[in-house]
Parts: C-alpha cells; structure tokens; sequence
C-alpha cells in the first residue's frame, strides 16, 4: 500500500464522493461516499498514518456512509471500534455495504441519537478504554459541546480526538476557537484547507462536567 501523501489522495479519489459538484471528485457507485476535500483528507490520513500511535479503541461519532470509518483504518490501525449515528444521513444506506471490509473489530454499534440517555448509558461500561475518537455528528454548537462532553466522560486521559468541518461551518469554528483556551485539550495538528480537521489530544486537566470522573476528582480534592 502506497502511504504516501499523493497516493493517499489518489486513493480518496478511487474511493469515491457522495457528491461530484460539492467534493471536486467523482461518485464511485460501489464506493466509500467520502464527504471529504481529496487534499485536505489526504494531509490528515498521511499524518495520522506516520505520525500518530495505533489505537487500540475508537469511538466514532457521526458515521454517515461509513466510508470515513473504512478509509481511515486502512492507513491508520484501529483494533476495536464503537460507532455511534443516529442513521438519519442519506448516504447512511450504504453503511450496511462498507461495515464488512472496515478493518477493525466492532464492538457496539449503537443507531440512535449521541445526545440520547441511552447512549451514554450503552457507553458508560467502556469508559476509560477509549484513546481515539472520530466526532462529525451534530454540528450545531450545542450539539457539538455536547458530543464533545459525551466523549470526554468516556474516554482515556491522553485520547486523540479528532473533529470535522473546525474550518467551515460557523458554530464547528466556534468550538475550535473554545477548545484552544481549554486547558483540557491541545491541538496537535489542524488541516483546514477547505472543511477543517481538527486533531486534539485529550489532557483531562478539569474532565468532564459530569459523570462519575467528575464525582472522583470533586472527592480527591
């Protein structure tokens, strides 16, 4: 496999958009439905192939056709995976088609709203295992902070988290410019070309508004 910049944005084009006009490169019928810019994805796939550490357990929130979740781990080695999508997308049809060549083992596959009660209850046994995870679901501001919280009471001191469209849509920048003054993040890398992704590690200086992480460290002080 070719993990070069260029012939990973190669394998972007291969894989296909969901939409020729809006993405710059063509519908691949039996492909992935990327919602990708070629050069911008293909910056970021590159350096979470050369750079980052492997992850042993992702969550991944907002998955529309899957086609992220697939290529991603094609490059970037993912042992297990939790997905978290509220199904509605239109490109979301086609996860059923992708999830078998996705190279990762799916642990939980929960199709409902990341906002819902019954999400972070059907999450709350994972927590602390997580140390990578994928957010593009909501991207009104409340939902993001909200996703964002969500996954900040799951996962492990030192995650990556990853966020989509932190260069594009208006109130996804308005969490980005947050999460730069909030000691619990720190931005590693940002490849906004076109849509933004953003990439943060996860130093847990306060954690969680709620949840029990919040409950322990109000008794430790």
């Amino acid at each position: 496999m070719d993990i070069s910049r260029d012939g990973i944005k190669q394998a972007v084009i291969e894989a296909g958009s969901s939409d020729e006009e809006f993405f710059h490169f063509p519908v691949n019928e039996n492909g992935l439905y990327l919602q990708q810019d070629p050069d911008e994805y293909a910056d970021f796939v590159h350096y979470m192939a050369t750079q980052a550490r492997p992850s042993k357990f992702s969550l991944d929130i907002g998955v529309a056709s899957g086609g992220q979740t697939k290529f991603l781990r094609d490059y970037y080695p993912i042992e297990k995976t939790i997905v978290l999508d509220i199904g509605e997308h239109e490109a979301f049809r086609h996860w059923a088609r992708i999830k078998p060549s996705v190279k990762t083992k799916f642990v939980l596959e929960l199709i409902m709203d990341s906002h819902s009660k019954e999400a972070r209850k059907a999450l709350l046994p994972y927590q602390g295992q997580i140390d990578f995870t994928f957010i593009d679901g909501d991207h009104s501001y409340k939902g993001l902070m909200q996703d964002i919280e969500l996954a900040k009471e799951i996962v492990k001191k030192g995650c990556i988290f990853v966020l989509h469209d932190t260069g594009a849509v208006p109130d996804c920048v308005r969490v980005f410019n947050e999460l730069q003054k909030d000691p619990d993040f720190e931005l590693s890398a940002n490849f906004d070309s076109r849509f933004g992704i953003s990439v943060w590690k996860y130093l847990a200086i306060n954690g969680p508004k709620t949840g029990w992480r919040k409950k322990l460290s109000k008794l430790r002080g």
